[in-house]
């Protein structure tokens, strides 16, 4: 285990239709418990609300998903952790999901794979990042 996707990566991954490549990346690799939710809520997002996906499209994601998630190691925030993600939400201002990424990245000494340039750049103060095109490559 070396790298922690975020939401943002998981979806570009699920997006970019390299199933093979993607489902040997995530295999043994981790991702939070909260980015099932995060990944589910913005696939329902693109078909319900912004009709950008259709039902098939939509399901196909969620099937993709799935079949990524099983894979997957899921690592909860336990309440260990919760003073870290705490104080790292604080001290940099920023939402308590994306501390938790950060702060579980530093924990466990994991790559923080993310496509959010903003998060990626405040993360680099505890832990490395990239992006998923860097290591779908």
């Amino acid at each position: 285990m070396k790298f922690l996707f975020d939401a943002s990566s998981m979806l570009e991954a699920i997006r970019s239709f390299e199933e093979e490549k993607v489902l040997r990346v995530f295999r043994e690799n981790c991702i939070l418990d909260l980015t099932k939710y995060e990944v589910g809520n913005a696939l329902w997002k693109e078909y319900i609300l912004h009709n950008a996906i259709r039902e098939e499209e939509f399901r196909e994601f969620l099937d993709f998903f799935r079949s990524v998630l099983r894979l997957t190691k899921v690592v909860a925030v336990g309440a260990e952790s919760l003073l870290d993600v705490a104080e790292t939400a604080a001290k940099e201002q920023i939402t308590f999901y994306d501390a938790s990424y950060i702060a579980i990245a530093r924990i466990q000494k994991l790559i923080l794979i993310t496509e959010d340039r903003q998060l990626a750049k405040l993360a680099l103060k505890y832990a490395k990042t990239a992006q998923i095109k860097d290591i779908l490559s």
